[in-house]
């Protein structure tokens, strides 16, 4: 199969993972790609790995603990037709009920085994430079995750708690479950999501999150595309800096835009 050919035919979500989306602030998706497009994946993340070429940096405080990669579609062109697919932007769609998408960033994170470290409960939106909630993201694997291999889990409904401060990877300061409320607390029931590998799961901005460290023998490779849908605008002072705020072309208050934030739909 031919490169262009790639993530090109649209993926067929249901009415029901669209609700279960809305309700839980997250749902799962399986066989969203083929083992083809996998591989394809898999050898471009590798050369970006070993090339080095993106914004990247350790979350956990050092040591590729949590390999962080950003904005890889701007060197690779499978990469790029990945996060730029009409396959994805219409499950994003569907789940958002927005007519015009952006791409806020691609990023891979890597997992490998023994000095890897847990990324802690958090929400993404505190991390952004959004006012609105609304963003999602699609948490793509490129191996066969397990629990212990750093597979996602979620605090089902916890997108409708508002949003909380950010907190440290490296584990540093108060933690999310420092900050809920006990009513809060008793909803605390995460659910893990084991995927195979070209199987995701989609989750809003404010949905609590979390991965143990990987303790197998194995690396956890994941791909996550970010999406901007309509009325989302941009904060400005109000939130912390992100690494891609020097590209950001909006005034406060206008639709969030950025130079390498590509039109997807």
């Amino acid at each position: 199969m031919e490169t262009t050919a790639f993530f090109q035919s649209p993926y067929d979500i249901t009415d029901e993972q669209v609700e279960a989306y809305r309700r839980d602030g997250y749902v799962r998706c399986d066989n969203v790609l083929t083992p083809e497009e996998v591989d394809a994946l898999r050898a471009a993340l590798e050369a970006a790995m070993e090339r080095r070429d993106s914004f990247n940096r350790d979350l956990a405080g050092g040591g590729d603990k949590i390999l962080q990669m950003l904005n890889l579609w701007e060197h690779d062109p499978v990469l790029k037709a990945y996060a730029t697919s009409p396959r994805l932007a219409g499950i994003a769609q569907r789940l958002t009920g927005s007519e015009h998408l952006h791409l806020f960033h691609d990023q891979a994170l890597v997992k490998k085994p023994g000095p890897s470290a847990a990324s802690p409960w958090h929400q993404d939106q505190p991390y952004w430079p959004s006012k609105e909630a609304g963003m999602l993201s699609c948490w793509m694997a490129l191996d066969d995750v397990i629990t212990d291999r750093g597979a996602m889990q979620f605090i089902p409904g916890s997108h409708l708690w508002g949003e909380f401060d950010p907190v440290s990877f490296a584990g540093d300061g108060p933690q999310l479950n420092d900050m809920i409320s006990d009513e809060q607390r008793a909803l605390w029931n995460p659910v893990v999501e084991e995927l195979p590998a070209g199987s995701c799961t989609w989750h809003h901005g404010l949905t609590f999150h979390y991965t143990r460290p990987n303790t197998t023998d194995q690396t956890r490779r994941a791909l996550v595309e970010i999406y901007i849908p309509d009325g989302v605008t941009f904060a400005a002072d109000e939130k912390m800096e992100h690494p891609l705020s020097d590209t950001i072309t909006s005034q406060k208050g206008e639709p969030l835009r950025g130079t390498k934030f590509l039109q997807v739909a």
